[in-house]
């Protein structure tokens, strides 16, 4: 799936940088530049000019020595201001990688669930309206798995709610192993689960989602106890725009096949005990 980096992957971010730019000032590109190119060579000309009356009188002419010393201290001006120029440019690109970084911790932020390292709500709602826009459009279908956790609360009154969220972090990591590179895998909100399918149709979108209840339900993860934690969910699919042309009716029919599901579920386990 399209992957966020973790939260904490850079926080470390530019540490070095950071320390060397609280000696610096931030540049002023038009003061600056008038600084360094224009008063500091006529400063240092103006300086050569006083050495050469001073200094080099025994020279042929005055005037030459003039000459001399105004154009050797002009140019070393000049190359002062080029390496001077040159250090605020060092200063820029470390201005620049800092922002970066500060941007992309602030779109982890945006987009980023930090309890499953999936995507979050708001992501999951602009990348589907944008990948069903798209399947109106040029007929590229999309397809969108729901998924639910069953009988979720139960961990929480069982284990408590730490163990809850360990548990949500557990299902965050199996669902982003099971989907492909291209797909967007969300936390829906609470328990629930959605995974935006671009170009995949319902058929294999189907597969996907029994790939993953099965992915689920055979992991089991420590509670601490010496009991395990089992748990199973339940999908729902459904696919734009063979099924459903707008965000809402895709959402609302693969919801109720989760609802389908869950009862399914529920049915089979009442005949099982029956038996």
């Amino acid at each position: 799936m399209a992957k966020l980096t973790p939260l904490n992957s850079d926080s470390k971010l530019d540490a070095a940088d950071s320390g060397s730019l609280t000696s610096q000032r931030e540049p002023k590109p038009g003061r600056l530049n008038l600084l360094l190119w224009v008063i500091v060579p006529l400063v240092l000309a103006a300086i050569g000019w006083s050495i050469a009356g001073d200094h080099l009188v025994a020279a042929r002419t005055q005037q030459i020595g003039e000459i001399i010393a105004i154009t050797s201290i002009g140019l070393l001006g000049l190359l002062l201001a080029f390496y001077t120029q040159h250090g605020n440019v060092q200063v820029e690109r470390a201005y620049s990688a800092h922002l970066e970084g500060l941007s992309q911790r602030l779109r982890s932020l945006a987009y980023q669930d930090s309890l499953t390292e999936l995507y979050n709500h708001r992501y999951f709602y602009e990348q589907l309206a944008h990948e069903v826009e798209r399947a109106n459009r040029y007929g590229h279908p999309v397809s969108v798995i729901l998924l639910d956790l069953d009988k979720f609360k139960e961990v929480n009154d069982t284990y408590g709610h730490l163990m809850g969220d360990k548990l949500l972090s557990l299902i965050g990591k199996v669902i982003n192993e099971q989907v492909r590179g291209a797909d967007i895998a969300a936390r829906y909100g609470g328990d629930e689960f959605a995974i935006i399918l671009p170009d995949t149709r319902k058929a294999a979108a189907q597969a996907t989602a029994d790939k993953l209840a099965k992915a689920i339900a055979s992991g089991r993860t420590n509670a601490g106890q010496s009991e395990g934690v089992n748990v199973s969910a339940s999908c729902g699919v459904a696919s734009c725009p063979d099924e459903a042309r707008t965000v809402s009716d895709l959402l609302q029919l693969a919801d109720d096949r989760v609802y389908e599901s869950k009862k399914g579920d529920a049915a089979f386990h009442r005949e099982g005990s029956a038996a």
